[in-house]
This record gives C-alpha cells, sequence and structure tokens, in this order.
C-alpha cells in the first residue's frame, strides 16, 4: 500500500524524529504547530480504520488538559405567544456537557542496529504509517467497546440508556433490526448501525419469509437497511444471552474523540539486545456526548 502524502512541516518534524533515533535521544512533537502534528495523527488513524474517521475529534494542547466538547443538544423548538414567561430551560442544551482528560497510550516499535546504521528503512515516511496503523487499532477497540473503567474511553456500547428491544429470544431478527433502524432514521438522517459479524451473519440465516428476505437482499448488497449503513467490527460484542445489545445505532458526530498535542518518541536501549525500542506515546480519550442521542438492541 502506497505511504499517503505528509505536509511539509509534518516532513520536517518527522526528520527530526529519525535524526533523534540516529542520535538515541527522545524528540516530543508539541509547541508550534502541535495541533497540526495531531490533525495529522487523526488523518492517518481515519485512514485506517472506518469508526475513527466518523466520530468527532477534538484537540487540547497537553496530557494533563480537560479538552471541553462544546457540541450543545438542543430539545426540539415549540411555539410560544408574544410576551409569554416562564418558558422552560432546555438543560440538555448547555455547552460543554463532556470533559475529556487525555490517557497515554503507548506503541514500542523495536528497530536493529543494522537499520539504524546502514540506512536500509526510509524511517522519515515510515513513521506515519507505522504508528498509525497501532494506535488505529487500539483507538478502534476503544471507541467501540471501551469499559469507562479506570483509564479506558467510553465506548459506543457502554452505558446504553435508549434500547430497542428484540421481539423474541435469542439471535435478532430482520424485523428486530428494520425496528432500530426506523427509529434511528426517525431521529438522523446519518446514523450507522454497529454489530458483530456473528450477530450480522445470524441475522442473515433468518428464515423469515416475504418482506424480510428484501431487507437481507439489501443488507448483503449494501450493508444497510432503510438507509442505514452497517458496520461490521470484531470488537463489538457477540453475546445474545436476555439483556445483552446485540447492536448499538447513533450519530457517530456525537461521539468525542479527544487527542492532546503532545506525541511523543523515546528511544530504549536494553543491555545485551542490539535492538533499539522506539516508544511512542499519544494521549487519547472518547466518550459519547450524549447517551440519548444512541440507542441500543437490547435482546431478551
Amino acid at each position: 500500500m502506497a505511504i499517503p502524502p505528509v505536509s511539509g512541516e509534518t516532513r520536517n518534524a518527522l526528520a527530526n524524529v529519525r535524526e533523534a533515533m540516529l542520535e538515541k535521544r527522545s524528540i516530543t512533537l508539541n509547541g508550534t504547530g502541535a495541533i497540526n502534528q495531531v490533525r495529522e495523527l487523526q488523518k492517518e488513524l481515519a485512514r485506517k480504520k472506518t469508526i475513527l474517521n466518523l466520530v468527532r475529534y477534538f484537540y487540547g494542547p497537553n496530557a494533563s488538559t480537560n479538552i471541553p466538547v462544546l457540541s450543545p443538544g438542543l430539545a426540539t423548538p415549540a411555539t410560544a405567544a408574544e410576551g409569554a414567561t416562564g418558558i422552560a430551560v432546555d438543560k440538555q442544551a448547555a455547552m460543554g456537557v463532556q470533559a475529556i482528560t487525555p490517557r497515554a497510550f503507548v506503541s514500542i516499535l523495536p528497530v536493529s542496529a543494522e537499520a539504524l546504521t546502514l540506512g536500509s528503512v526510509n524511517l522519515e515516511s515510515e513513521l506515519p504509517a507505522i504508528f498509525a496503523e497501532a494506535f488505529a487499532d487500539g483507538f478502534a477497540k476503544q471507541v467501540i467497546c471501551g469499559d469507562g473503567t479506570g483509564l479506558n474511553f467510553r465506548g459506543l456500547f457502554t452505558g446504553i440508556t435508549e434500547t430497542v428491544n428484540c421481539a423474541a429470544t435469542g439471535t435478532p431478527k430482520v424485523a428486530d433490526l428494520v425496528k432500530l433502524a426506523l427509529t434511528m432514521r426517525d431521529y438522523t438522517d446519518d446514523a450507522i448501525i454497529v454489530m458483530h459479524p456473528t450477530i450480522y451473519a445470524g441475522i442473515i440465516a433468518d428464515s423469515t419469509a416475504g418482506v424480510a428476505e428484501l431487507y437481507k437482499e439489501e443488507l448483503i448488497r449494501s450493508k444497510s437497511v432503510e438507509g442505514v449503513s452497517v458496520l461490521l467490527t470484531g470488537y463489538a460484542p457477540s453475546s445474545v444471552s436476555p439483556g445483552a445489545t446485540a447492536a448499538v445505532a447513533g450519530r457517530m458526530r456525537d461521539y468525542a474523540f479527544g487527542l492532546a498535542s503532545e506525541i511523543t518518541i523515546e528511544p530504549i536501549r536494553t543491555v545485551g539486545d542490539t535492538n533499539t525500542y522506539f516508544q511512542a506515546i499519544v494521549f487519547g480519550n472518547g466518550n459519547k456526548i450524549l447517551d440519548k442521542n444512541f440507542y441500543g438492541l437490547r435482546t431478551v
């Protein structure tokens, strides 16, 4: 796969990284141009994992700063008579309903002495793709199934308050998925459904005749139902036991991904080991902006 182009500023920064690697010293990409650096990382992450291209990004200057999430969730406006008083306040419309504190995520790349000294690898061009691949995988997992405890993200499947219940026990049927999709279409036109491939396979195996066959054809051809896209990922839970959340639907722009502008790469040497281990640290965290904007398909 071809390495995507990077900006001149980013290329200069990465050249400094390469020099630091050769000199066995550490480097921190922050300060002037830091936000540009982290936005380059965001672009790389989005290229690697579809879910990371759908969420909304917010940036902070460093790892110790709470990143405000400025995204109002306005209630539907209602009419008011001339000179009306005592109008109820829309409590969910407050700005900054979430504050995200970035947490450290670490990726370690071993580089042989030959690669460093003989110049057999163009580290300047390879570093963005190498580290983006690792961080994209970790962040995608956190966005989808982070349990919100400790230092983990609060993922899509955690803290579900709005549910659509399946009609029967066991694996959801086509009709259950359609009900979830129509519920979201009533709320927004750009919703997406996230589910595990195993659950998707069970829905496709639904033997219900009639209209269900038409929906199954739509699912197979376009991975969508009633115009709502379906995203399959192995990071989603696959349980269909009673009370489990088999799928989550929502507008992914209502999920906040906070990234700090600090990106550090540090070489680590070990006695008796000819490799140099380059430890990259990216600070990030994620949370749903409003839980009520996400619906879970609940098994019974």
